[in-house]
């Protein structure tokens, strides 16, 4: 008999549903907070279950709905509140899940007052607004380039070491986002997030097929028996990924690199027994990060074999997890759940290939 999976996050008996139990409790905390002085003005409570979303093919990740009664929609000023998000357990434990700021808000009028239909968004709506000077990343560390262009914001942000020189430059009144995605790609980062602590996040590409898991969705009672899906794009995916660059540093040395799916992908080269090429004309600088991006293109592409399943409330999901799930490795793409107990959590995750 084999011994437990190794997992980065350490076995919770009540979150990860071990055997023996049967039930568990928790309760959902939304702390209301001045985002420009930082005072705390309490909590407010939703009339129905608030719902919370993260995806990861979008530029700001995360989306929170709130329904709020009259007292709440009263006392909440939209321009300067945020939100945090905590599940809270049984034995007090809280979890943060993030921190969000009021994008839409609509009022309902009704003979008891004005109900509030409220949608936030994480910080990167305020990050992701237009420039107002040029950013002239040309000749600099990608990481660096990164860094410019979030100064002077009121966030924190965590940023793993690259190594690659930025090859670009953006004008005034393009939107930060573009302009982070587009570093993010030349840099070999994942789409950079909001995580659960509130602090924007650049981690580097990885294969998940190589990673260890965060968790174990094979022991246990986590998984949903119904609401099982498979789906794939196979038939049309790429699998084989290019770059090339106009702008080397030598320009006697051309900057072109492909990378294949790995072999032992169902849609790869010699499954398929013929190419279906993606190629992407990027501002890189020399041969070595043409081949780390295009490695870290593969690992990023949209088109996978996925599985959308449904668990318990889990508040140790973040982005790009990877996740055991019947024998193999997933990366997890999107995961949504009802801020209730009860509710279920749903994910998107797509397959690993060794």
């Amino acid at each position: 008999m084999s011994g437990p999976t190794l997992t980065t996050l350490p076995n919770n008996p009540i979150l990860d549903l071990n055997t023996g139990i049967g039930q568990r409790s928790c309760t959902f905390r939304f702390q209301l907070i001045n985002g420009v002085t930082g005072q705390h003005l309490g909590d407010i409570t939703p009339i129905r279950a608030a719902s919370l979303t993260h995806d990861t093919t979008r530029t700001i990740k995360r989306q929170l709905t709130l329904p709020l009664g009259v007292e709440d929609t009263a006392a909440v000023n939209t321009i300067t509140d945020r939100v945090l998000v905590f599940m809270v357990m049984a034995d007090g434990t809280q979890y943060p899940l993030g921190r969000y700021m009021f994008t839409d808000a609509a009022r309902v009028l009704t003979t008891a007052g004005r109900l509030g239909a409220m949608a936030l968004n994480d910080e990167m709506f305020l990050v992701d607004q237009e420039i107002t000077a040029g950013i002239n990343g040309v000749g600099f560390d990608t990481a660096d380039v990164i860094a410019t262009a979030l100064s002077g914001l009121p966030i924190s942000f965590q940023l793993e070491p690259a190594g690659f020189i930025s090859a670009e430059a953006w004008g005034s009144g393009t939107s930060r986002g573009q302009v982070l995605e587009a570093l993010a790609i030349s840099g070999d980062y994942f789409s950079p997030w909001f995580d659960n602590n509130g602090i924007m996040r650049f981690i580097r590409t990885f294969d998940p097929a190589k990673a260890v898991a965060d968790l174990d969705y094979d022991t246990g009672f986590k998984v949903y028996r119904d609401q099982i899906l498979e789906t794939d794009d196979l038939l049309t995916a790429p699998n084989r990924f290019a770059v090339i660059s106009n702008a080397a540093q030598d320009r006697d040395v051309p900057v072109f690199a492909t990378a294949d799916v790995p072999v032992s992908a169902p849609h790869s080269v010699p499954n398929r027994g013929f190419v279906i090429s993606l190629t992407q004309n990027l501002q890189l600088s020399t041969q070595s990060q043409a081949q780390a991006v295009v490695e870290g293109l593969v690992n990023r592409q949209t088109v996978f074999e996925r599985v959308s399943l449904s668990t318990a409330p889990d508040p140790r999901h973040d982005s790009y997890n990877v996740i055991k799930w019947q024998g193999a490795l997933w990366l997890e793409l999107a995961w949504s759940m009802s801020l209730v107990e009860g509710g279920a959590m749903n994910h998107l995750l797509r397959k690993g290939y060794q």
